[in-house]
């Protein structure tokens, strides 16, 4: 079964409760926010504006830039990172996979944006927590939980507030409200031994990934 996130584009939020030598400070809020292009800064402002007026001290940079570091002389230099480059195929500077692993490890919070393309370093760190992305150009298909204005391909998928999260901490209302939730995206999967994960939305038996455009 596919386990989907109903996060936009399919965003992957991982928390790690692990401690090292290297802590970061979780009240602090520092945050490096790592994009395919720059433009994205404009196109995504109201989210940003909205991380700004709750304190967060933000820093922009491109994926690949060639400067990119999260740690130096033994201190962590953000609390959190966001990374809305999902087609990166690796990071710039001394950022890796599994530099952010070990930043993960030692506290920090890093959000990342999924899509029906996923860079290489994406899917080493996705695989790191316990997941893993579907196929490139995927996407979920269901032939009978469709939504009436889907394009003839099944991919606009009607999701079951049933399958969703009981966790209102999480999901906030959304279950209680018991409507359905429109989903169109690529799949993943979860590590279902992995107790760090939780499946904020999961796909019905019914549903499947495939690559919409390819004839079979």
């Amino acid at each position: 079964m596919a386990r989907l996130f109903i996060f936009a584009v399919g965003l992957l939020l991982f928390a790690s409760v692990w401690s090292s030598s290297l802590n970061v400070d979780g009240s602090s809020k520092r945050l490096l926010v790592l994009l395919d292009n720059l433009g994205l800064r404009e196109s995504h402002s109201f989210y940003f504006k909205q991380l700004k007026d709750r304190g967060y001290s933000i820093t922009f940079k491109t994926s690949d830039d060639s400067s990119l570091q999260i740690v130096k002389y033994g201190e962590y230099l953000y609390d959190h990172v966001i990374v809305f480059a999902p087609s990166t195929k690796e990071f710039g500077g001394r950022l890796d996979a599994e530099v952010l692993t070990q930043f993960v490890d030692a506290g920090g919070n890093v959000l990342v944006a999924g899509s029906n393309t996923v860079g290489d370093v994406i899917r080493e760190f996705a695989s790191e927590c316990g997941i893993e992305f579907a196929d490139d150009k995927s996407a979920v298909v269901d032939h009978l939980n469709y939504d009436l204005s889907d394009d003839g391909q099944h991919t606009l998928i009607v999701a079951s507030p049933n399958n969703l999260l009981s966790s209102e901490l999480i999901v906030g209302q959304a279950k209680k409200n018991n409507l359905p939730f429109l989903f169109r995206g690529t799949g993943m999967s979860s590590d279902p031994e992995n107790p760090l994960l939780l499946d904020v939305l999961t796909a019905s038996s019914t549903s499947y990934t495939a690559n919409p455009d390819e004839k079979t």
